[in-house]
């Protein structure tokens, strides 16, 4: 299993959504824009771009894009983004783990 997949999976067992903090089951949204057409099952970099969200802001995120999303809620995707991996990859670290 690639790295980027195994900090998709690391997000997606999260218990709350990174952007309104609910609890509950979550899943990976890429603040870089990965595109339709993408094979996301390849290793790819935006993989690390992912922050774990509930579905309710992943659609609202969709329909309202980064911009106007950021505003609105007065969030940084980037700076949610590279806490997530900071902290991915610390627990890797001191986990040994590959």
């Amino acid at each position: 299993m690639y790295l980027t997949h195994k900090y998709l999976q690391y997000l997606r067992e999260q218990d709350h959504c990174s952007l309104c903090y609910t609890k509950g089951p979550v899943e990976p949204h890429h603040v870089k824009y990965l595109g339709m057409g993408s094979d996301r099952k390849k290793e790819l970099p935006e993989h690390y771009s992912a922050i774990p969200v509930c579905r309710a802001c992943h659609q609202e995120y969709h329909q309202l894009g980064e911009k106007m999303y950021s505003a609105k809620h007065q969030v940084n995707p980037y700076e949610i983004a590279w806490y997530w991996l900071s902290k991915f990859l610390i627990n890797k670290e001191n986990n040994g783990s590959t």
